[in-house]
């Protein structure tokens, strides 16, 4: 195995009280969601927890990330998070194993109670937000068609109100529409007035491409990083910019949508199956399939699956084109799934390589002309 697996994103629930149109789980090429338990049971989160802690014992590892996700996963309920985030802390911390706690949530369900249970979880959230009402409630709708946005306005002026709410909450995660000037987009930003704002491009590939061009992608992605790079605020985060410039710096950072570095994400479904990431299935119905369960599967066994090894694999695996360019330790190639093909292999450029490389190049460009003479050699 390249790598560990560290980064555990665990489906406690697999249904979601929203549609969003570009949703990789519900709506694009997989359905394979529909034979998935509602909500993981708490046998499931035992040998949940009883895997992750005998592989990060046989790697070593001091420190683990529990993602919970979904679908929604406060759909689990109150009482089901508590008892997987115990089971599970329970377990790593009699090995002395430090866990990470987080949840991903499109911020619908948030209430008092659920605030007053995350922080004395320790457990921190990152809610879905695409920016103003317009764009937001163009794309997240619930089943009845109805917008979330103001239940997500809720829910964010809800953590902020709380006393502790700052320990839990800091991010929000907007994928990208270029529909919205980037400059409406910061001011928005400077609205909901969270430190961290992340950025996703819709999942597509070269059979299923995105719904607008490259070069709307591109424009945009350079005009909100000019918008968040020349503001200079020490307390606005773009964690998809600042990996970048890190690695940039040879600083060893890597993502599973950049970077190209060995990747250490495993997802584990409701049922206990065992998958790489969900992004996959933006590809072809099924893919994320592996035949391995957390019942008669080791962690690390996974090592000889040919999907889990290509995804470790980082920037070795790219093709020739990526394997030549001249950032392709930045870019990675980009995401895996996106770099699917007509061909039925991952062995392209990323679909949107027209935008990523011009954009790397910009930033590049842009920090080198900050930095004193004497600094600028530092920058790959």
């Amino acid at each position: 195995m390249a790598v560990p697996f560290s980064t555990f994103v665990v489906k406690i629930a697999s249904r979601c009280n929203l549609n969003c149109d570009y949703c990789y789980m519900y709506n694009l090429q997989d359905d394979t969601y529909r034979n998935q338990p509602a909500v993981m049971r708490d046998d499931v989160a035992h040998l949940c927890a009883e895997r992750i802690c005998e592989h990060a014992q046989n790697s070593s590892l001091k420190a683990v990330h529990f993602i919970m996700h979904g679908g929604e996963p406060l759909l689990a309920g109150k009482k089901r998070l508590r008892r997987i985030v115990e089971i599970v802390r329970s377990k790593l911390d009699a090995a002395d194993i430090a866990c990470r706690f987080s949840i991903q949530s499109n911020g619908t369900l948030i209430d008092d109670e659920w605030i007053e249970l995350l922080v004395e979880l320790d457990v921190r959230i990152g809610l879905s937000v695409d920016g103003p009402r317009a764009i937001h409630d163009k794309h997240r709708l619930d089943h009845k068609g109805n917008g979330s946005y103001d239940r997500v306005i809720d829910a964010i002026d809800r953590l902020h109100d709380h006393p502790n709410g700052a320990d839990v909450f800091s991010n929000v995660l907007a994928v990208v529409d270029t529909d919205i000037d980037p400059k409406l987009m910061h001011e928005f930003w400077d609205e909901i007035g969270v430190i961290g704002f992340d950025l996703s491009l819709p999942h597509a590939n070269h059979v299923h491409p995105p719904p607008r061009p490259i070069e709307e992608y591109r424009d945009w992605l350079i005009a909100f990083f000019d918008g968040w790079f020349d503001r200079n605020n020490s307390e606005r985060h773009v964690r998809y910019f600042e990996n970048m410039i890190r690695m940039m710096f040879g600083y060893p950072v890597s993502t599973d949508n950049i970077g190209g570095k060995p990747v250490d994400v495993l997802v584990i479904e409701t049922d206990g199956s065992l998958e790489p990431t969900d992004a996959f299935k933006c590809c072809f119905d099924g893919v994320t399939k592996l035949g391995a369960n957390l019942a008669e599967t080791s962690l690390d066994d996974l090592s000889g699956n040919p999907m889990i090894a290509a995804f470790q694999e980082g920037a070795n695996g790219l093709c020739e084109t990526c394997q030549k360019c001249s950032a392709r330790d930045i870019c990675g190639g980009g995401y895996m799934p996106h770099r699917y093909g007509a061909d039925g292999s991952f062995l392209h450029p990323s679909i949107y390589c027209e935008a990523l490389l011009p954009l790397i190049e910009h930033i590049h460009s842009k920090v080198e002309q900050t930095l004193p003479d004497e600094l600028k050699e530092l920058v790959a």
